[in-house]
């Protein structure tokens, strides 16, 4: 199973580093934005704010935007 890492980017870079095994690409990009509406929930006054899916060689695959109203 691939491993994939979320990391927030708010300006900074909050790096994951345990990551999660998931299914797929499909199956971390879902993850993302499931992370992405956790913090905005816990966090709604932040914007410009996104979670970077990384897959286990580095490269980055996808963004999920941190939205004060969730939305996807």
């Amino acid at each position: 199973m691939p491993h994939y890492y979320f990391d927030v980017r708010n300006g900074r870079r909050h790096a994951d580093s345990l990551g999660l095994d998931c299914n797929d690409d499909k199956g971390a990009i879902a993850r993302a934005k499931f992370i992405a509406t956790q913090i905005a929930i816990d966090t709604p006054q932040l914007n410009q704010r996104h979670v970077a899916v990384l897959n286990d060689a580095g490269i980055e695959i996808f963004q999920a935007p941190i939205r004060s109203k969730p939305g996807f």
